[in-house]
Protein backbone atom coordinates (compact mmCIF):
# COMPACT_ATOMS: atom_id res chain seq x y z
CA UNK A 1 0.00 0.00 0.00
CA UNK A 2 1.53 3.07 -0.92
CA UNK A 3 1.67 5.80 1.51
CA UNK A 4 0.65 9.41 0.63
CA UNK A 5 3.06 12.01 2.14
CA UNK A 6 1.09 15.64 2.30
CA UNK A 7 3.45 18.96 2.87
CA UNK A 8 2.23 21.12 5.01
CA UNK A 9 2.36 25.00 4.00
CA UNK A 10 4.18 27.09 6.66
CA UNK A 11 3.47 30.72 7.13
CA UNK A 12 5.79 32.91 5.46
CA UNK A 13 7.86 35.22 7.44
CA UNK A 14 8.67 38.87 6.61
CA UNK A 15 12.37 38.80 5.80
CA UNK A 16 13.38 42.12 7.48
CA UNK A 17 16.39 43.54 5.13
CA UNK A 18 19.70 44.34 7.27
CA UNK A 19 19.17 48.52 6.16
CA UNK A 20 15.47 48.19 7.74
CA UNK A 21 16.75 46.82 10.81
CA UNK A 22 19.45 50.03 11.25
CA UNK A 23 16.57 52.02 10.60
CA UNK A 24 15.00 50.71 13.33
CA UNK A 25 17.59 50.62 15.72
CA UNK A 26 18.39 54.59 14.62
CA UNK A 27 14.60 55.55 15.70
CA UNK A 28 14.70 53.69 19.09
CA UNK A 29 18.42 55.31 20.03
CA UNK A 30 16.33 58.88 19.03
CA UNK A 31 13.76 58.19 20.88
CA UNK A 32 15.53 57.32 23.84
CA UNK A 33 17.70 60.09 23.67
CA UNK A 34 14.28 62.38 23.62
CA UNK A 35 13.56 60.66 26.27
CA UNK A 36 16.24 60.73 28.55
CA UNK A 37 16.75 64.46 27.11
CA UNK A 38 12.83 65.24 28.52
CA UNK A 39 13.28 63.66 32.14
CA UNK A 40 17.07 65.61 31.96
CA UNK A 41 15.02 68.55 31.39
CA UNK A 42 11.84 67.92 34.14
CA UNK A 43 14.63 67.10 36.96
CA UNK A 44 16.59 70.72 35.85
CA UNK A 45 13.76 72.36 36.11
CA UNK A 46 12.44 71.18 39.29
CA UNK A 47 15.67 71.56 40.97
CA UNK A 48 15.57 75.32 39.54
CA UNK A 49 12.17 75.43 41.79
CA UNK A 50 13.65 74.67 44.38
CA UNK A 51 16.78 77.05 44.20
CA UNK A 52 14.19 79.70 43.48
CA UNK A 53 11.78 78.68 46.20
CA UNK A 54 13.41 77.15 48.70
CA UNK A 55 11.70 76.17 52.19
CA UNK A 56 14.05 76.60 54.94
CA UNK A 57 13.45 74.46 57.84
CA UNK A 58 9.94 74.18 56.82
CA UNK A 59 9.03 77.36 56.95
CA UNK A 60 5.74 78.62 54.84
CA UNK A 61 4.91 82.17 54.06
CA UNK A 62 1.79 82.03 56.33
CA UNK A 63 3.18 83.51 59.53
CA UNK A 64 -0.44 81.95 61.31
CA UNK A 65 1.07 78.16 60.64
CA UNK A 66 4.05 76.82 62.63
CA UNK A 67 5.37 73.66 61.45
CA UNK A 68 7.41 71.50 64.52
CA UNK A 69 10.41 71.56 62.36
CA UNK A 70 10.03 75.13 61.95
CA UNK A 71 9.75 75.67 65.76
CA UNK A 72 12.31 73.61 66.61
CA UNK A 73 14.84 76.30 65.30
CA UNK A 74 12.64 78.88 65.38
CA UNK A 75 11.58 79.06 68.78
CA UNK A 76 8.21 78.95 70.76
CA UNK A 77 5.24 79.67 67.65
CA UNK A 78 8.10 79.75 65.09
CA UNK A 79 9.53 83.14 66.43
CA UNK A 80 6.01 84.60 65.45
CA UNK A 81 6.42 88.09 67.98
CA UNK A 82 2.48 88.49 67.41
CA UNK A 83 1.67 85.04 69.06
CA UNK A 84 4.33 84.68 71.54
CA UNK A 85 3.83 88.43 72.67
CA UNK A 86 7.50 88.13 74.24
CA UNK A 87 9.08 91.57 73.42
CA UNK A 88 6.56 94.77 72.60
CA UNK A 89 7.93 95.68 69.21
CA UNK A 90 6.37 97.82 66.38
CA UNK A 91 5.22 96.76 62.86
CA UNK A 92 7.05 98.94 60.49
CA UNK A 93 7.45 99.23 56.81
CA UNK A 94 10.69 100.90 54.42
CA UNK A 95 10.77 101.48 50.92
CA UNK A 96 13.46 99.11 49.29
CA UNK A 97 15.55 100.59 46.58
CA UNK A 98 14.19 97.11 44.75
CA UNK A 99 10.96 99.60 44.22
CA UNK A 100 8.43 98.01 47.07
CA UNK A 101 8.19 98.42 50.72
CA UNK A 102 9.44 95.33 53.30
CA UNK A 103 7.78 94.72 56.02
CA UNK A 104 9.53 94.00 59.44
CA UNK A 105 9.68 94.40 63.42
CA UNK A 106 11.39 97.07 65.38
CA UNK A 107 12.29 95.37 69.16
CA UNK A 108 13.47 98.65 71.28
CA UNK A 109 14.96 98.01 74.50
CA UNK A 110 12.99 101.43 75.40
CA UNK A 111 10.03 99.16 74.60
CA UNK A 112 11.28 96.21 76.82
CA UNK A 113 12.15 98.29 80.25
CA UNK A 114 15.63 99.11 78.82
CA UNK A 115 16.49 102.95 78.13
CA UNK A 116 16.81 104.09 74.63
CA UNK A 117 19.46 103.23 72.96
CA UNK A 118 21.51 104.66 69.92
CA UNK A 119 22.42 101.63 68.34
CA UNK A 120 20.85 99.20 66.13
CA UNK A 121 21.26 95.90 64.82
CA UNK A 122 19.86 94.58 61.50
CA UNK A 123 19.06 90.83 61.25
CA UNK A 124 18.49 89.59 57.94
CA UNK A 125 17.04 85.76 57.79
CA UNK A 126 18.48 82.87 55.28
CA UNK A 127 16.74 82.20 52.06
CA UNK A 128 13.59 80.56 52.48
CA UNK A 129 13.16 81.54 55.43
CA UNK A 130 11.84 85.09 56.95
CA UNK A 131 12.18 87.51 60.08
CA UNK A 132 10.78 85.01 62.72
CA UNK A 133 14.01 83.18 61.91
CA UNK A 134 15.93 86.10 63.53
CA UNK A 135 14.19 86.65 66.75
CA UNK A 136 15.60 84.23 69.25
CA UNK A 137 18.81 86.81 69.18
CA UNK A 138 16.87 89.56 69.93
CA UNK A 139 17.53 89.14 74.23
CA UNK A 140 21.04 88.74 73.55
CA UNK A 141 21.25 92.16 71.72
CA UNK A 142 19.06 93.77 73.90
CA UNK A 143 21.62 92.44 76.59
CA UNK A 144 23.95 94.39 74.97
CA UNK A 145 22.08 97.69 74.76
CA UNK A 146 21.06 97.65 71.00
CA UNK A 147 17.94 97.85 69.07
CA UNK A 148 16.40 95.47 66.89
CA UNK A 149 15.09 94.95 63.14
CA UNK A 150 14.39 91.57 61.69
CA UNK A 151 12.23 91.71 58.66
CA UNK A 152 11.53 90.00 55.48
CA UNK A 153 13.65 89.86 52.33
CA UNK A 154 12.15 90.30 49.01
CA UNK A 155 10.07 87.37 48.13
CA UNK A 156 10.05 86.20 51.89
CA UNK A 157 7.33 86.21 54.32
CA UNK A 158 5.08 89.07 54.41
CA UNK A 159 7.05 90.93 51.55
CA UNK A 160 6.09 91.69 47.99
CA UNK A 161 7.63 89.33 45.17
CA UNK A 162 7.96 91.33 42.04
CA UNK A 163 10.49 88.85 40.48
CA UNK A 164 10.43 85.11 40.39
CA UNK A 165 11.77 84.22 43.65
CA UNK A 166 15.44 84.20 45.43
CA UNK A 167 18.46 85.72 43.28
CA UNK A 168 20.90 84.66 46.05
CA UNK A 169 21.88 87.68 47.31
CA UNK A 170 22.13 89.94 44.19
CA UNK A 171 18.10 91.69 44.57
CA UNK A 172 18.23 90.81 48.30
CA UNK A 173 21.48 92.36 49.04
CA UNK A 174 19.45 95.97 47.91
CA UNK A 175 16.75 95.42 50.63
CA UNK A 176 19.64 95.41 53.22
CA UNK A 177 21.05 98.74 52.09
CA UNK A 178 17.76 100.21 52.32
CA UNK A 179 17.46 98.51 56.14
CA UNK A 180 20.90 100.05 56.60
CA UNK A 181 19.52 104.08 55.53
CA UNK A 182 16.32 103.01 57.53
CA UNK A 183 17.62 102.48 60.58
CA UNK A 184 21.22 105.01 59.75
CA UNK A 185 18.53 107.62 60.06
CA UNK A 186 17.25 106.88 63.16
CA UNK A 187 20.65 105.60 65.03
CA UNK A 188 24.44 106.84 65.40
CA UNK A 189 25.69 103.23 65.09
CA UNK A 190 23.98 100.54 62.81
CA UNK A 191 25.14 96.53 62.96
CA UNK A 192 24.20 93.97 60.75
CA UNK A 193 23.97 90.03 61.14
CA UNK A 194 22.94 87.97 58.81
CA UNK A 195 22.94 84.02 58.06
CA UNK A 196 23.59 82.34 54.57
CA UNK A 197 21.50 84.05 51.98
CA UNK A 198 22.14 87.10 54.74
CA UNK A 199 24.94 86.66 55.37
CA UNK A 200 25.63 86.92 51.66
CA UNK A 201 23.40 89.53 50.77
CA UNK A 202 25.27 91.86 53.36
CA UNK A 203 28.70 91.09 52.13
CA UNK A 204 27.35 91.87 48.90
CA UNK A 205 25.90 94.78 49.98
CA UNK A 206 28.70 96.27 52.32
CA UNK A 207 30.58 98.75 49.71
CA UNK A 208 27.63 100.84 49.76
CA UNK A 209 27.50 100.83 53.79
CA UNK A 210 30.94 101.96 54.48
CA UNK A 211 29.78 103.17 57.61
CA UNK A 212 28.39 99.96 59.19
CA UNK A 213 29.53 99.46 62.45
CA UNK A 214 30.33 95.54 62.54
CA UNK A 215 29.35 92.64 60.30
CA UNK A 216 28.55 89.05 61.94
CA UNK A 217 28.12 86.97 58.81
CA UNK A 218 27.35 83.30 59.50
CA UNK A 219 27.96 80.55 56.69
CA UNK A 220 28.35 82.40 54.37
CA UNK A 221 29.14 81.24 50.78
CA UNK A 222 31.60 82.95 47.81
CA UNK A 223 29.05 82.60 45.00
CA UNK A 224 26.39 81.37 43.56
CA UNK A 225 27.98 79.10 41.33
CA UNK A 226 30.51 78.02 43.95
CA UNK A 227 27.40 77.51 46.31
CA UNK A 228 25.63 75.38 43.68
CA UNK A 229 28.67 73.57 42.42
CA UNK A 230 29.95 72.51 45.97
CA UNK A 231 26.31 71.31 47.00
CA UNK A 232 26.29 67.43 48.20
CA UNK A 233 23.55 66.71 45.30
CA UNK A 234 25.74 68.27 42.89
CA UNK A 235 28.60 65.58 42.96
CA UNK A 236 26.21 63.28 41.81
CA UNK A 237 25.84 65.21 38.73
CA UNK A 238 27.86 65.34 35.63
CA UNK A 239 29.88 68.38 34.80
CA UNK A 240 27.52 69.72 32.52
CA UNK A 241 24.67 69.07 34.33
CA UNK A 242 25.83 71.49 37.18
CA UNK A 243 26.51 74.24 34.69
CA UNK A 244 22.86 74.08 32.37
CA UNK A 245 21.59 74.14 36.40
CA UNK A 246 23.37 77.74 37.36
CA UNK A 247 22.79 79.03 33.70
CA UNK A 248 18.72 77.86 34.16
CA UNK A 249 18.21 79.40 37.36
CA UNK A 250 19.99 82.51 36.84
CA UNK A 251 17.76 82.94 33.47
CA UNK A 252 14.58 81.78 35.65
CA UNK A 253 15.41 84.40 38.16
CA UNK A 254 16.72 86.88 36.59
CA UNK A 255 19.94 87.74 38.30
CA UNK A 256 23.60 87.01 36.76
CA UNK A 257 25.39 85.98 40.07
CA UNK A 258 28.05 88.54 39.15
CA UNK A 259 26.93 90.20 42.41
CA UNK A 260 29.34 87.95 44.93
CA UNK A 261 30.22 88.09 48.57
CA UNK A 262 33.55 87.42 46.74
CA UNK A 263 33.53 90.15 44.44
CA UNK A 264 32.46 92.37 47.02
CA UNK A 265 34.93 91.79 49.55
CA UNK A 266 37.13 92.84 47.23
CA UNK A 267 36.01 96.46 47.43
CA UNK A 268 35.96 97.09 51.13
CA UNK A 269 38.38 97.22 54.17
CA UNK A 270 36.90 99.40 56.64
CA UNK A 271 33.90 97.32 58.10
CA UNK A 272 34.77 94.47 60.73
CA UNK A 273 33.59 91.34 60.41
CA UNK A 274 33.01 88.08 62.32
CA UNK A 275 32.95 85.69 60.10
CA UNK A 276 31.36 82.10 61.38
CA UNK A 277 31.15 78.90 60.06
CA UNK A 278 30.15 74.84 61.53
CA UNK A 279 32.78 72.44 60.45
CA UNK A 280 29.96 70.40 60.61
CA UNK A 281 27.66 72.28 57.83
CA UNK A 282 26.24 69.74 54.68
CA UNK A 283 24.65 72.71 52.89
CA UNK A 284 27.80 74.97 52.73
CA UNK A 285 31.54 73.97 52.78
CA UNK A 286 33.26 76.05 55.80
CA UNK A 287 35.87 76.17 53.16
CA UNK A 288 33.75 79.03 51.44
CA UNK A 289 34.02 81.12 54.72
CA UNK A 290 37.78 80.39 55.05
CA UNK A 291 38.55 81.67 51.60
CA UNK A 292 36.12 84.95 52.14
CA UNK A 293 37.65 85.50 55.47
CA UNK A 294 41.16 85.62 53.29
CA UNK A 295 39.55 87.63 50.83
CA UNK A 296 39.25 90.59 53.40
CA UNK A 297 41.78 92.82 53.99
CA UNK A 298 39.92 94.72 56.34
CA UNK A 299 39.41 93.96 60.53
CA UNK A 300 38.14 90.62 60.49
CA UNK A 301 37.49 87.60 63.09
CA UNK A 302 37.07 83.92 62.19
CA UNK A 303 35.31 81.06 64.68
CA UNK A 304 34.84 77.18 63.21
CA UNK A 305 33.10 75.85 65.63
CA UNK A 306 33.17 71.76 65.64
CA UNK A 307 29.76 71.25 65.64
CA UNK A 308 26.01 73.33 64.21
CA UNK A 309 23.99 72.61 61.10
CA UNK A 310 23.87 74.99 58.49
CA UNK A 311 22.07 78.22 59.91
CA UNK A 312 21.81 76.79 63.38
CA UNK A 313 24.64 76.89 65.53
CA UNK A 314 23.11 78.91 67.61
CA UNK A 315 20.75 75.85 68.18
CA UNK A 316 23.51 73.65 69.24
CA UNK A 317 25.26 75.64 71.71
CA UNK A 318 23.63 78.58 72.61
CA UNK A 319 25.52 79.70 75.54
CA UNK A 320 29.11 79.63 73.83
CA UNK A 321 27.62 80.93 70.88
CA UNK A 322 26.27 84.65 73.14
CA UNK A 323 29.37 84.63 74.71
CA UNK A 324 31.41 84.73 71.56
CA UNK A 325 29.46 87.45 70.06
CA UNK A 326 28.94 89.20 73.38
CA UNK A 327 32.74 89.32 73.68
CA UNK A 328 33.31 90.61 70.16
CA UNK A 329 30.97 93.04 70.06
CA UNK A 330 32.22 94.69 73.54
CA UNK A 331 35.63 94.35 71.87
Amino acid sequence: MEVMQFQVDRPVRPKWTQKFKIKLLIRIAIIAVILLAAMMSLGLWFSSNMLLSPSFKGVTKDFSRCLPETERYFGKSCGNLRQTKEYSFQEVKFFSVNGYDLPGWLITTADNGGTPSKRAIMLVHAGGSDRREETKYIGMYHRLGMDVLTFDLSCHGEAPCITRGLSFGERESADVLSAYHYLKDKYEKVYAMGSSVGAASILIALPGMPDLASVIAENPYTSFERLIKDAPESKSLPEWAVNNLIQLTKIRGKFDGHRSPENSLKLSSSVPIFFIHSKADQNTPYTQTEYLAGVYTGPKTLWEPEQGEHAAIWDTNRTEYEKRIEDYLKR
